[in-house]
């Protein structure tokens, strides 16, 4: 974030606020996503230990279960909401760069 709004590093141009806004919104849905993924991780591992049916142990069982949760939801919509924003900002620029030179 730094990069972004120093001086030393702008070469004379001004503050880009949609990139800071994007890479704000990408650090805040890692976070989110690492966090409940340690949260799902720490409650499967140390609050479910012991196994509901025989055929699968605590933890196992836990995880084949929360997915359906929202507590299983979460990481995963987060996860992809980072991955089509990381897409987004490959891609976009691409397109920009090919369609302005001329000759291409």
């Amino acid at each position: 974030m730094v990069a972004l709004v120093n001086p030393v590093h702008r070469r004379g141009e001004r503050i880009k606020l949609w990139l800071v806004f994007y890479t704000m919104a990408m650090f805040s849905f890692v976070t989110v996503y690492t966090a409940m993924n340690l949260n799902n991780l720490s409650m499967s591992f140390i609050d479910n230990r012991v196994p509901i049916e025989p055929d699968f142990s605590g933890p196992v069982e836990y995880y084949i279960y929360i997915p359906y949760t929202p507590l299983g939801l979460l990481p995963n919509v987060m996860f992809n909401l980072n991955n089509w924003l990381a897409d987004g900002l490959l891609v976009g620029p691409l397109f920009d760069a090919v369609l302005t030179l001329p000759g291409v």
